[in-house]
C-alpha cells in the first residue's frame, strides 16, 4: 500500500485511518513525498502528473523487495472548496486517470479540506486538548459545506486561550478518533469522508484480498 498526499500530516492521518480499517496493512504502508497537484489538472497535464506519482509508487514498492507490487495507491488532496458538482466531477476525473495508469488506486479528495473531517468528531478534538470545543452551530451539520474548516478549528474550536490547533495536530486528532471509536458514529456528515470509507472497504475486498 502506498500513500501520497499534500504533506506529511495528511499522509500520517490517512495511514492511521487505513490501518484501523485494514489491520493487516500495519507495517506494509509506505509513503511518497512528491507534491500532489491534481485537482485542477486536465488532459495531458493530468496524465503526466499522475504518471509521476505512479512511477514513484512503483519505485518505492520495488525497494521493499524483489517482486513486491503496489497493492493499492491512495492519493490525498484537499479540494479547498465546498461540496458540490465540482467535487464529484474532479474526484471522478482524477480517480479514473489513476486507475487507467495503475489499475488499483483511490483519489481521496477532501471537502473542503481534511479539517472538515475532524469537525465530525467533537469528542476526539476534546480528547486531544480538553479546552477544544466545537460550537453547537457546527455540530450535526454537513461539514463539507463549511467554507474554511481550518479557520473554524484555529479560531472557534481552539478559543482565544491555550493551545491553538495547527496542521501538525492532524495525526493526533485522527488517532484520538480511532482510539475513542468515534469514527463509527460521526456527528454530522461529509460526503468525502463517506466516499473514503467506501473506498477502503472496496479496496479490502478487491485489491488486498481479491
Amino acid at each position: 500500500m502506498v500513500i501520497a498526499g499534500e504533506d506529511r500530516n495528511d499522509r500520517e492521518s490517512l495511514k492511521i485511518l487505513l490501518e484501523e480499517q485494514q489491520p493487516g496493512l500495519r507495517g506494509g504502508i509506505v509513503q511518497i513525498r512528491d507534491p500532489v497537484r491534481l485537482h485542477k489538472a486536465t488532459g495531458a497535464n493530468l496524465s503526466k502528473r499522475v504518471r509521476t506519482i505512479v512511477n514513484k509508487a512503483q519505485g518505492v514498492a520495488e525497494k521493499q523487495g524483489e517482486g513486491t507490487r503496489v497493492a493499492c495507491l491512495y492519493v490525498h488532496e484537499d479540494l479547498d472548496g465546498v461540496d458540490g458538482n465540482v467535487y464529484l466531477e474532479t474526484r471522478q476525473r482524477v480517480e479514473q486517470e489513476i486507475r487507467r495508469q495503475l489499475g488499483c488506486g483511490h483519489y481521496v479528495l477532501a471537502v473542503a479540506e481534511m479539517e472538515a473531517w475532524m469537525l465530525l468528531f467533537p469528542d476526539a478534538l476534546s480528547a486531544v486538548v480538553k479546552a477544544w470545543k466545537v460550537p453547537a452551530k457546527y455540530r450535526g451539520k454537513d461539514t463539507g459545506r463549511f467554507q474554511d474548516p481550518k479557520r473554524i478549528l484555529m479560531r472557534e474550536v481552539s478559543g482565544t486561550k491555550g493551545r491553538r490547533y495547527t496542521e501538525s495536530d492532524a495525526p493526533e486528532v485522527f488517532r484520538a478518533v480511532i482510539d475513542g471509536g468515534y469514527h463509527r458514529s460521526p456527528l454530522g456528515s461529509n460526503r468525502s469522508w463517506s466516499h473514503f470509507y467506501q473506498d477502503v472497504e472496496l479496496c479490502g475486498r478487491q485489491h488486498l484480498h481479491g
